[in-house]
């Protein structure tokens, strides 16, 4: 062959590659789908961050980051780029950019948890989870906005300002990791990481048309990471695939599984109308009944359960575990990572008027929970409530339970204190943790998928819940249930 015939080749070649690149919209693609373009070569790290770094810029006012590093974002991209080119690669998220909720450790970005008081805390080092992920490859691609320590569902930020919601900018991303679900909806990056005690990364990706996972806790580390109980919190990712919540889910616990393909026919979920049901919004149970319709059609087997046993020990212990474990695990945090704030010092500057009554509650005699109520919580209560989610899936032989993620469409923002819901006015938070939290409590995995939009154009999600520890079950539901549920794009969006 000639010289020209190769050269010829070359410049096909190049001209192939460039069309491919100018078609595919990088904004839009998967952790799954660019990590197999930069391993192929195709695509470069750095042609990824330039692509979501612009993306960030457009979307600035959308208060999805606390912390973003541009140019540490590229550096990294190019240090990908040549150890690729070099024939080494880091592993399956190689070049791939994750970003984390600001209350997540990342060396090189505050760790604030949206709030006054750890404003200026740089930690030292990585969060095991960040770590991991970055030992496979990952960029870290900023930090996110959150709800003020995680004790919300709003992401309306006194610091970093509200989180907008990419269907109606009016309206709130959830929480408490709404800066996650807001940067991955506006297709700023592929997929972030964030924080679940009550609900706090389904809510978000419900609210915002996404895909998101609770692990089991003690599946994903949670060292590192701000704290409100060390009985319930654990991170979890929210993305725009389900593949992608597997993909992270394997490279944290660090083995892949082959996901099974034929979930679906045959699948038992359970219905629990009571309490989960409803109450629900009316928009919301119509796009979620639809979704369980298609879900019959496909060949799941729907069973109607009776759920009223849970309720009656997790309120006996939901609160009680939270509040008592969030003074004892923050003051931990505060110490062990050298912060330089007391945790009365970081309660007295907290801008949300009920996060901050909630924390110095806490310091006082006549309000804090005591050892004692918070022993027969965690020790009776919380145990009969675990004891009873086993039953209802042993005797009603079920792989799953269903039910809207959330009771009602993401409010406005300025809505912290009550929501309308059937035309009665409601305490917003127990109303948006109201289904989410019962499962948080017992500590069982879960997922949320977007299944619609309401008349109103703002996402729908319902959530799958499994037994404790069958996570792998969960994740091969929900990529079985992939192309027939995927994320909602907002018309907004470009």
């Amino acid at each position: 062959m000639s010289n020209l015939h190769l050269i010829c080749d070359d410049v096909s070649l190049v001209r192939a590659v460039a069309t491919e690149k100018t078609m595919m919209n990088i904004s839009e693609l998967s952790c799954s789908e660019l990590s197999s373009l930069v391993s192929s070569r195709t695509l470069r790290a750095v042609e990824i961050a330039d692509a979501l770094i612009e993306r960030v810029d457009r979307f600035a006012d959308a208060n999805a980051f606390t912390d973003f590093d541009a140019s540490s974002v590229r550096s990294d991209a190019e240090q990908a780029d040549r150890d690729l080119a070099s024939g080494r690669s880091k592993g399956p998220l190689h070049g791939i950019p994750i970003s984390f909720k600001d209350n997540i450790n990342v060396k090189g970005y505050a760790t604030t948890a949206g709030t006054a008081g750890m404003r200026h805390f740089r930690p030292q080092g990585d969060a095991p989870v960040a770590a991991i992920l970055r030992l496979a490859g990952a960029i870290a691609f900023g930090k996110n906005n959150m709800h003020e320590l995680a004790y919300g569902t709003t992401t309306n930020n006194a610091l970093f300002g509200a989180a907008r919601n990419p269907f109606n900018p009016d309206h709130v991303c959830g929480g408490s990791s709404g800066g996650s679900a807001c940067a991955v909806a506006h297709h700023m990056v592929p997929a972030s990481i964030g924080t679940d005690t009550g609900g706090s990364v389904r809510i978000p990706a419900a609210f915002c048309g996404l895909w998101s996972y609770r692990p089991s806790p003690g599946r994903w580390p949670k060292a590192g990471i701000v704290p409100i109980s060390s009985t319930r919190d654990t991170p979890g990712p929210i993305a725009r695939t389900a593949s992608d919540l597997a993909l992270l889910d394997s490279v944290i616990v660090g083995h892949t599984e082959v996901s099974k393909t034929s979930m679906i026919k045959g699948l038992r979920i359970g219905i629990p109308d009571d309490f989960f049901w409803d109450l629900a919004d009316p928009s919301i149970f119509k796009a979620c009944s639809q979704a369980l319709d298609r879900l019959k059609s496909m060949g799941a087997v729907l069973e109607k359960v009776d759920a009223r046993r849970l309720l009656g020990h997790h309120a006996a212990s939901t609160t009680t575990i939270a509040l008592y474990e969030g003074k004892v695990t923050l003051e931990g945090f505060l110490k062990a990572h050298g912060v330089g704030n007391s945790y009365e010092s970081v309660a007295q500057s907290v801008a949300a008027e009920d996060v901050r009554s909630t924390l110095l509650d806490q310091l006082k005699s006549e309000t804090a929970v005591g050892q004692e109520r918070y022993s027969e919580a965690v020790n009776i209560h919380r145990p009969a409530l675990q004891q009873e989610y086993r039953r209802i899936f042993r005797d009603n032989a079920l792989d799953v339970l269903a039910f809207p993620t959330a009771l009602i469409t993401p409010p406005l923002i300025g809505e912290e204190a009550t929501v309308l819901l059937n035309g009665k006015k409601q305490p917003l938070f127990p109303t948006i943790i109201h289904n989410t939290d019962v499962g948080s409590n017992a500590g069982i995995p879960g997922i949320s998928i977007p299944v619609g939009l309401t008349e109103t154009n703002l996402p729908v999600g319902l959530a799958f819940d499994a037994a404790a520890g069958a996570d792998r079950l969960l994740l091969d539901v929900a990529i079985c249930l992939e192309e027939q549920f995927p994320a909602l794009k907002s018309s907004h969006l470009s």
